[in-house]
């Protein structure tokens, strides 16, 4: 594991310090009096420069924090060696508990997609091109907000845009259940779908107080939270829905987000951020009490300011360092939303086109084949299948690295997807689509790890913003496959999905950037 030391003397990652640069111009100035001299004119502009590098601190060029103190023996330390002093601990564990039940919250309201079209169909007599734009107007909500998210995470901070929305997510959701029509339905979960898009905060505010030795294997747990409440969602609605209707679920899915956002006060705001909006007190507070619950302790000194430059800046995504990456990025969380929304809306299509009884396949009707006991049971247990994805990429990650982990999870889920179209009894298609549930999870997994790893601080949740936008347009698209396409043909639908995932697990393999063992950056170089 390459540790913080090795990492500052990499001249790819950050610039020379000061320090051995005045130590490097020592040397040349002996050198040149041991070879001979000149004049001395060069001399005497170097004694002046040591002159100032003796007598006057070393400021940083954008922040303006000293890097040593006028006498030369003042210690300091950046945030990044903060973060890895402090180590793994309560403060994290607690971090992971509150975040974890915010992300679970957001996954009962993505979940509730695959279990209320069948119901809404039946109700309102819709077709497959109404119940496949119910789930694209979601996603279109959060294609539009995800970069607004990501813009204001690094502007204003992680925190504050957290309860902003939490606050969006549960009004919005709760106001669905009073839905008097379709229109009102698209409406409102649109709204829902605006406020899902900042669901990422939660994951770089995670990402950045997790030392790089712990860091991917904790964020692969956190996994756990989404699979969880995709379960709960699955579970609760087998019973609410035949019981109490669809409207009862939605209520009991939104009431969640209420309860979160006063967890959200065991939150604190980024150390990382705080640096780089320049509020080093409040970092600093921030990074002792997570010291203090650790028990451990800060490295000596005091906090200074890497290099700083422009926060939330869209044009640095595309910057000559990250032009290739960002472009990758977008397609692989294009294909892995395309790709794990389509399962999950196509579990309950083929289960619905099994009830069908000999219904002819394209007719002219609405299908209205409400989901049975057994369904609810399959769906379930399909989506156990996220939990393999845990130990498989907890085997891989720090192993094989980042970029072969991803293209492992996408070509098994592109397999999987392809296996699809081949005819089997019930127990074996929840095998199958067991299997495609968890490689797909294991390659969300992998873009979220990878996107928070490989963008610094100042546009790292623009970064994740901006690509979880690209995610939202795969997740708009997939309907008209999973739900229009696949009840005309199953095997175009799953050759679709299959052909995605191998040109993505080819595209994770030639990314630009291993982030395995990185440090996370704080700012573009």
């Amino acid at each position: 594991m390459e540790s913080f030391a090795d990492f500052v003397n990499e001249k790819s990652y950050i610039s020379p310090s000061p320090i051995n640069h005045y130590k490097s111009v020592k040397y040349s100035k002996l050198q040149h009096h041991q070879d001979g001299g000149n004049d001395g004119s060069d001399d005497d502009e170097d004694d002046l420069r040591e002159e100032r590098f003796e007598k006057v601190a070393l400021i940083d060029d954008d922040s303006g924090d000293n890097l040593r103190d006028s006498a030369g023996s003042g210690d300091v330390f950046t945030v990044e060696s903060a973060v890895e002093a402090i180590g793994f601990g309560y403060f994290q564990i607690r971090l992971y508990i509150v975040c974890g039940l915010f992300t679970a919250a957001d996954a009962l309201e993505m979940m509730l997609l695959a279990v209320l079209s069948p119901a809404l169909r039946c109700e309102w007599q819709l077709d497959h091109f109404h119940v496949a734009f119910l789930t694209t107007v979601v996603f279109c909500g959060m294609c539009i907000m995800a970069p607004v998210w990501g813009f204001l995470g690094d502007k204003y901070g992680r925190q504050t845009t957290l309860y902003i929305v939490t606050v969006w997510i549960g009004y919005f959701g709760l106001l669905t259940t009073f839905s008097p029509s379709f229109i009102w339905i698209l409406i409102l979960r649109g709204m829902v779908g605006a406020g899902l898009a900042g669901s990422p905060q939660s994951f770089a505010l995670m990402t950045e107080f997790l030392p790089s030795n712990s860091r991917a294997k904790m964020l692969q747990i956190g996994g756990v939270a989404w699979a969880l409440g995709t379960a709960f969602e699955i579970s609760m609605a087998s019973l609410v829905i035949p019981s109490l209707g669809w409207r009862w679920l939605v209520a009991f899915s939104a009431i969640p987000s209420f309860l979160i956002c006063v967890l959200l006060k065991l939150l604190p705001e980024s150390a990382r951020y705080l640096v780089a909006a320049g509020e080093k007190d409040k970092a600093l507070s921030v990074l002792q009490k997570a010291a203090k619950l650790n028990k451990s302790n800060l490295p000596s000194g005091r906090l200074v300011s890497s290099h700083i430059g422009r926060r939330g800046n869209f044009s640095d995504l595309l910057s000559l360092e990250y032009r290739r990456t960002s472009l990758q990025m977008w397609f692989m969380w294009f294909v892995t939303a395309f790709s794990y929304y389509g399962m999950v809306l196509a579990s309950a299509e083929i289960l619905q086109v099994n009830n069908s009884d000999g219904e002819v396949k394209g007719a002219d009707n609405c299908k209205c084949n409400l989901l049975k006991a057994d369904d609810y049971v399959t769906i379930l247990l399909s989506t156990f299948g996220e939990f393999i994805a845990l130990p498989l990429n907890l085997m891989l990650i720090d192993r094989i690295g980042r970029r072969y982990t991803g293209a492992v999870n996408s070509f098994g889920m592109a397999i999987f997807f392809i296996i699809l179209q081949i005819k089997m009894p019930k127990s074996m298609l929840t095998v199958i689509m067991f299997m495609v549930r968890g490689f797909s999870q294991g390659l969300f997994n992998f873009v979220y790890i990878y996107t928070a790893e490989v963008y610094p601080t100042t546009i790292r949740t623009l970064g994740i913003g901006t690509a979880s936008a690209w995610a939202r347009v795969g997740a708009m698209l997939t309907p008209f496959v999973a739900q229009v396409l696949l009840d005309k043909s199953l095997t175009s639908a799953v050759w679709v999905y299959g052909s995605l995932g191998i040109l993505a697990a080819l595209c994770a393999v030639f990314l630009p950037i291993e982030t395995k063992g990185r440090i996370l950056p704080q700012s573009l170089q």
